[in-house]
């Protein structure tokens, strides 16, 4: 009897318990969680690669759980759409550019100090420890979103234009297509240029029509976008570290048990692992196909980048007005010294 009534209290418990579970606990077990995934990039880039290795990793580490499906060349929407998209719970996961990020966290401002990082592993060191995380963790508490971790596409912002440019003093009269972004408009304002708030996916029309003259990506998006058949020089200015981050959205990851949360986080590293790796070895290609489609390649001398970076230091005081004070750029410089 006492076995009867006991087996009993326990069954009540369990069906207590699982009740419980359907409200207010994370998904667990063999029920599927369907994650949508997206970026604006073409399944062309390393972020789209990037995407993939991360699919792979919370399908298979989740023992089947995620059922992940990824959305590239902005099906779900330009970069400010999908952000709000991840903020309001649309969409699970997004990859964005800093830039894109400064209305809602513009702490995050402090990446675009031009000249910052000497170079990729520099940065690396930096992203990876105390300055990244923290930066990460502004994340949630500004931006309605869970930084997860750093995505960049072969590192530096570099510039392409109808003319050769090789001095500040050759940007007099060019308009240039930048993000909407205060930061990056008031850095070429300063180096000469006539900045211009474009879409990323109206750029390479804009280009094509004249409506721009220059713009400035990373190599890998201006080969993944043909933009080598509407400008024919290219300048490696290496002004601005490209970073972009992965974020989720916050109702919807911290409902995860804590196991799949790690799922979710380790599968981050994967794809930023990857992507590193892959930037690394596609580079020497980049600059290949530059030549192969008639590019004109123009690498600075130490005294041209010297002189780039000095046109471009009055900006620094408004990013710190910007990013959070004076205090954040210094210890960017810090953390930038630090891992050298």
């Amino acid at each position: 009897m006492k076995t009867r009534i006991m087996g009993a209290i326990l069954l009540g418990a369990v069906l207590i318990l699982s009740g419980c579970k359907k409200t207010t606990a994370a998904p667990q077990g063999n029920k599927t969680i369907k994650v949508k995934m997206t970026h604006t990039g073409t399944e062309l880039t390393l972020a789209h690669q990037a995407f993939l290795a991360i699919k792979d990793s919370m399908e298979q580490n989740s023992k089947g759980v995620f059922e992940v499906t990824i959305y590239p060349n902005g099906q779900l929407g330009n970069d400010a759409q999908i952000v709000e998209a991840v903020q309001e719970g649309d969409v699970q996961m997004m990859f964005t550019n800093t830039g894109n990020l400064l209305s809602f966290v513009p702490e995050l401002g402090v990446f675009a100090v031009p000249f910052a990082f000497p170079s990729n592993e520099a940065a690396y060191r930096v992203l990876d420890g105390p300055f990244g995380k923290e930066m990460l963790d502004l994340m949630e508490e500004k931006g309605s979103m869970v930084g997860l971790g750093y995505l960049e596409a072969v590192a530096y912002r570099e510039l392409s234009a109808n003319r050769p440019i090789h001095t500040p003093a050759d940007l007099t009269g060019v308009k240039i297509r930048v993000m909407t972004n205060p930061i990056h408009i008031a850095i070429w304002e300063r180096l000469g240029a006539a900045p211009t708030a474009i879409s990323f996916a109206e750029l390479y029309t804009a280009l094509q029509q004249g409506t721009v003259d220059a713009q400035e990506n990373p190599l890998e998006l201006f080969i993944s976008q043909r933009f080598y058949e509407v400008q024919k020089h290219v300048t490696l200015t290496h002004h601005i570290f490209t970073t972009g981050i992965l974020a989720a959205n916050p109702a919807w990851f911290n409902q995860l048990s804590p196991e799949l949360q790690r799922v979710v986080r380790d599968a981050a590293m994967v794809g930023t692992r990857l992507q590193r790796q892959r930037a690394a070895e596609d580079y020497e290609g980049y600059l290949k196909i530059l030549a192969d489609n008639g590019i004109t390649l123009r690498t600075l001398t130490e005294e041209e980048q010297a002189l780039w970076k000095e046109k471009a230091a009055p900006v620094i005081p408004l990013i710190a007005k910007e990013a959070g004070g004076q205090e954040r750029i210094d210890r960017l410089f810090a953390a930038v010294a630090e891992g050298q």
